[in-house]
């Protein structure tokens, strides 16, 4: 406890929260103490737990079919926050929800997925967020990552909270334009990346995985970086343009592996997904392997 520093990480998310210490790990009763003051302020009430028969599942995140085998020079790219990133975005809210059934023209709408719209003026959500999201930073500016981690934690619990029967805002109209969301950015990217003429050979969530071309292996660093520019531009111009609104997203390049291995699903030709290895080298020659999914050691083996 006091080497990870968790009790004063509990007391940050109290402080955060407004939960009790003892209650710091609820993230349904998190966001209510949040967002019910908000909502409450701007004339709404909220709705009760939804009834089990009304339960809608929601898609996850999307998982791309992989391309196996061994690749050399294989670049990760992740969005930063990427289901908060699209909660501010595309405003994503309970109240906007609701609110756009009043709005007069399908122009003041923001057009969502399973039917849902949310109103462009009317959020709290995304206003929460963004104060969290500026408090992260700053805390990320000073070095204080105990801060930096509660607040992540919390941010990133939102979306699992909007798609949980146990918080009264539950609805799929709500975790469903987050993560159909998700689905169609991970689409969107790749298929700009392979206009660029490179090869993605994997994806996850909020990741993508890019193989560099032949001849390309001594501008590694510059080429994550054109990339990341280039997908970056890409979703500002293009969320402008679609949707008339402020693009919230943003990639980064994080990895750069000089080897590795998407293995094939056992008696099948097709890759895996969620399993990996991959060899990390640094600025110094040094090597390491990063192992996802894959059993890397067993107990039972000898050192050799």
């Amino acid at each position: 406890f006091s080497q990870e520093k968790l009790t004063q990480y509990l007391i940050t998310r109290t402080r955060l929260t407004g939960l009790e210490l003892d209650k710091t790990g609820g993230s349904v009763a998190a966001f209510t103490n949040l967002y019910m003051p908000e909502m409450h302020r701007k004339g709404w009430i909220a709705n009760n737990l939804v009834a089990m028969e009304d339960y809608v599942h929601s898609p996850g995140g999307f998982v791309m079919d992989s391309i196996p085998g061994i690749h050399a020079d294989v670049l990760v790219f992740d969005f930063k926050s990427l289901y908060p990133s699209i909660i501010r975005t595309f405003n994503i809210d309970p109240v906007a929800l609701i609110e756009a059934q009043f709005d007069d023209s399908k122009e003041d709408v923001i057009p969502g997925f399973r039917g849902g719209e949310f109103s462009r003026d009317k959020s709290i959500l995304s206003s929460i967020l963004d104060k969290l999201w500026l408090a992260r930073e700053n805390a990320k500016k000073n070095n204080n990552s105990i801060h930096s981690n509660a607040i992540k934690i919390i941010m990133n619990s939102f979306y699992g909270v909007l798609g949980s029967t146990g918080c009264r805002f539950f609805d799929p109209r709500l975790s469903g334009a987050i993560t159909k969301r998700g689905h169609d950015i991970l689409k969107t990217t790749k298929q700009w990346i392979h206009d660029k003429g490179y090869q993605v050979i994997y994806g996850d969530t909020d990741s993508i995985f890019v193989h560099v071309k032949d001849g390309e292996e001594n501008q590694i660093m510059s080429l994550g970086t054109e990339l990341q520019h280039y997908i970056n531009h890409k979703w500002q111009h293009h969320i402008k343009e679609v949707y008339q609104l402020d693009c919230e997203l943003e990639i980064e390049f994080e990895t750069h592996f000089s080897k590795f291995l998407m293995p094939t699903i056992r008696g099948s030709e097709l890759g895996t997904k969620k399993r990996y290895a991959g060899m990390i080298t640094n600025e110094n020659g040094q090597s390491h392997i990063v192992f996802k999914g894959l059993e890397s050691v067993r107990t039972d083996w000898t050192q050799l």
